[in-house]
């Protein structure tokens, strides 16, 4: 049996979050609503911001949400973040929306630019640990 090594952890694309699109979540063409995507969008991106941070986080600012693609029902949606920049209070982050069709194709759906910043446990912002 022939096998590969698997790649170095560095270089393995990790989705942050993967959820199956279900019909409570669509429309009546069977098309998910673009709330519900943005909602998936925020919590991936919090929870990588709140990785980096240390703590807790709060949005901020979300640059322009434009879907290239529709999600369907039954689309497993992978979402991939990466920091753009990590400053004394905020980080920035790409999020990166695939979906991946009952065809196997993988359709890329949205890139979004979201900015947080570290809050503590009374909501003022802190300086990132």
């Amino acid at each position: 049996m022939n096998h590969s090594p698997l790649p170095q952890q560095d270089s393995l694309r990790m989705p942050v979050l993967r959820i199956r699109a279900e019909p409570r979540s669509a429309n009546a063409h069977g098309q998910i609503h673009a709330g519900w995507l943005m909602y998936q969008i925020d919590a991936a991106g919090a929870i990588h911001a709140e990785k980096l941070t240390k703590g807790l986080v709060t949005t901020v600012a979300v640059n322009a949400f434009q879907l290239t693609h529709p999600i369907h029902v039954g689309d497993l949606v992978s979402l991939y973040t990466e920091c753009f920049r990590l400053g004394q209070k905020s980080v920035t982050l790409k999020v990166s929306v695939e979906a991946e069709r009952s065809s196997g194709e993988i359709v890329l759906i949205t890139e979004v630019i979201m900015t947080y910043v570290a809050i503590d446990e009374c909501g003022k912002s802190r300086l990132v640990s």
